[in-house]
Parts: C-alpha cells; structure tokens; sequence
C-alpha cells in the first residue's frame, strides 16, 4: 500500500469505504458497524477495480469486524492466492492494494498463522507450498528474489515449516529458493513476522497503514468467527 489517501480511488471504492468507516480528514477513522455482510464482501473480492478488491482484503484481516455467515477457509485461500499472485506480478502498491514485497511479507504471515491453526487442513497448507513453488517457478528474476526474501526466510525461522518445504530441495529449480532462504536463518537472521502474538513486541503489534487509521497486523491471527474451516480433517 502506498500510504496515500485511502479515498482517492474510484467512487465506488469511496463508497464502500464510507458504508463500514466514519472517516473524518484528520482524525481516527470510527467503524460504523462490526459486522460485514459475506454478500457485500464476494462482491467486493470480485470486483474489476484492485483497490475495491485490495479493501476487500484489509476488511478480512482487520479484527474489528466479523463477517457474518463466515468466509469458508477454502473461499479464503483461494481468494488470498488470486489477489496476492496478482500482486506479486504487477507491484500495484496502491492506495489499498500491496506491492510486491508487501504481499510477500503478508504471505508469510498468513502462512504461519495456517500452520499454527490445528483446524486447519494440512491439505491447505500443502496446496499453498505447491502455489508458491508454481509462482517461483514462472516468475521472473524479481518475482523469485521478493518469494524468497519477503516470504521464505521467515518462514524458514521456524525449524517445522523448514523441514515442511524440505522436498523442494529435490527439484531442480526449487531448490535454489531453499538453499538462497536457508541461509537467512543459518545465519541467525530472525524477525517477528510470523510469530505468534505472544511473541511479538508490543511496537511490532498493529500495522500502521496511514496517520489516522490502525489495523491488526496481517495474518497474526485468524479469526474464527471471520473465517470457518472446513469441519473433515484432511491427512
């Protein structure tokens, strides 16, 4: 996100962002309600504009709404990889929408809250680990360095998601982002990022994303009330 003005968009975007906030110019912006409606939200995750989707994933993973019925972990993932691979490959960096290295670094943090959620079926986290190897794979110089630096090595922190992607060393353009995101914590790089919220810094606990407007970090954790996992438990 570029930090900007959040209503500059289209006028649709402006409002979709007034029927949830009170946005006062100089001020923190005030939730008008703590519930989203999951017909207002598919129809904003659908959206041609990628700042009304962007807005779409800001409304998921800020704690102070609930969506209502839940969004289905499978509509979830399956939207989180379609909004993140797109920026990934374009850089959008707009008013709501990621840049490259923003969406990687969110990435990592959705992945490790997955991995800490027992309801989770492995099943999901195995479908990512192959997404991401397929955008690594396809992706172009840039691309594969924003995969491994923004999201790999701080993945790797953590020894279990390490041996997780164990097997990309075992193919033969896989494993050149292993071995490059190894090196990170082999080295004794550590961060917060995907830590859970008891282990992080009370600065590091909500993301600013402009001067009058404060969310909870992205993927620190994910609510079971916003988003449902399935009920069978895949092996």
């Amino acid at each position: 996100m570029s930090g900007g003005d959040p209503l500059s968009g289209s006028e649709e975007l402006r409002q979709i962002v007034t029927r949830l906030w009170t946005t006062p110019e100089h001020a923190e912006w005030v939730p008008k309600t703590d519930v989203i409606s999951l017909s207002y939200l598919r129809e904003w995750m659908g959206s041609s504009d990628v700042e009304i989707v962007g807005f779409a994933n800001a409304m998921i993973h800020n704690s102070r709404f609930r969506i209502e019925p839940p969004l289905s972990i499978d509509e979830y993932v399956s939207f989180e990889k379609g909004y993140y691979e797109r920026c990934l490959r374009e850089n959008l960096d707009g008013e709501w929408s990621d840049s490259r290295y923003s969406a990687g670094y969110d990435l990592e943090n959705i992945f490790a809250a997955l991995w800490r959620d027992e309801q989770v079926p492995r099943a999901i986290l195995l479908g990512l680990k192959k997404w991401l190897g397929e955008l690594y794979e396809a992706g172009s110089h840039e691309i594969r360095t924003c995969i491994v630096q923004a999201t790999l090595e701080h993945l790797f922190e953590q020894k279990p998601i390490r041996t997780f992607f164990s097997d990309w060393k075992d193919d033969s353009i896989l494993r050149l982002a292993y071995e490059e995101a190894r090196l990170w914590p082999d080295g004794g790089g550590g961060t917060h990022l995907g830590k859970p919220p008891a282990a992080v810094d009370e600065q590091w606990r909500y993301l600013r994303m402009r001067d009058d407007l404060w969310v909870a970090p992205l993927g620190a954790t994910l609510n079971r009330a916003r988003i449902a996992a399935s009920a069978a438990e895949v092996p």
